[in-house]
């Protein structure tokens, strides 16, 4: 749970954008992880709290901050299980952080419920979580598509935007573009990646019928029809492809050559810096 030089550029975004952060909670005090060579990147004033309190009140608009957690141990305001539903609600907020937290939490469908609960109509909710190669910082590495499912207007969620981010890259993030009904968002990569995501909460959170896009597809009538419509040579193609790519995979002399050129070619078509629904952006 920290403000870092990532998450603060997003805020920063946002400000830019006229945000409203008004009442402001966050999942877990937040740690100051900006180093000083980033304080003079940001152009703000170095801090040496170990909490980022002050940073967020001097640089951001809140109206109030407030921090949620499971026991005292950092002194939070607000003392709640997140694996558990949040029987009595006295408060709700204009903005959520959750900057490293829910990845902690076993109970996700839970966790992300509550967090819901918690925003106000017409408030927004913010995560910055792992999304690849960092297995075992937390009980859980997550996908745009997760979010793009259950931050949509059927759940009552609007706005929502999604970013990539490369923890040692300090000049870009990567826009995500929701994929096409069918197609999968699997994406790749050599380094630790994180993903930013910001909603609106639009009405009551209904949280239901939340499958992947290309199983979706599969199950519907769209599919079948397609599926009919494909020509006889179309098929036939496919299946010369497949038994081919068989005979290459089963013979001792290409086996070997055949699963490393498909291995690497299944890597760069699914790296997140080559994938058509990314769009790089500078920050």
């Amino acid at each position: 749970m920290a403000l870092t030089f990532h998450t603060f550029k997003y805020l920063e975004k946002l400000k830019k954008e006229n945000f409203f952060f008004g009442e402001t909670l966050s999942l877990g005090r937040l740690n100051n992880l900006i180093n000083k060579d980033d304080f003079k990147t940001l152009k703000i004033s170095v801090s040496s709290d170990d909490y980022a309190d002050n940073i967020l009140f001097e640089n951001f608009n809140l109206k109030s901050l407030k921090s949620l957690d499971f026991s005292k141990f950092e002194n939070a305001d607000i003392i709640c299980n997140l694996n558990e539903p949040i029987e009595k609600l006295d408060k709700k907020f204009d903005t959520i952080l959750d900057f490293g937290t829910s990845e902690h939490v076993f109970n996700i469908p839970q966790c992300l419920k509550n967090i819901s609960d918690l925003c106000k109509i017409d408030g927004h909710i913010i995560h910055c979580l792992p999304a690849n190669n960092n297995c075992g910082h937390g009980f859980w590495q997550f996908s745009p598509e997760l979010f793009f499912n259950i931050y949509s207007k059927k759940n009552g969620f609007k706005n929502t935007e999604i970013f990539l981010i490369n923890l040692f890259d300090k000049k870009n993030w990567y826009k995500i573009n929701k994929q096409k009904l069918g197609e999968r968002l699997e994406l790749n990569s050599s380094e630790p990646l994180y993903i930013l995501v910001k909603t609106k909460k639009i009405g009551s959170n209904y949280f239901k019928n939340i499958n992947q896009s290309d199983y979706e597809y599969q199950w519907s009538d769209i599919n079948k029809t397609e599926t009919n419509k494909k020509s006889f040579l179309s098929l036939l193609n496919i299946n010369i492809k497949n038994k081919f790519k068989y005979l290459l995979k089963t013979n001792l002399i290409t086996k070997s050559l055949y699963l490393k050129i498909e291995k690497t070619k299944l890597h760069n078509k699914n790296n997140f810096k080559v994938s058509k629904n990314l769009e790089k952006k500078s920050i």
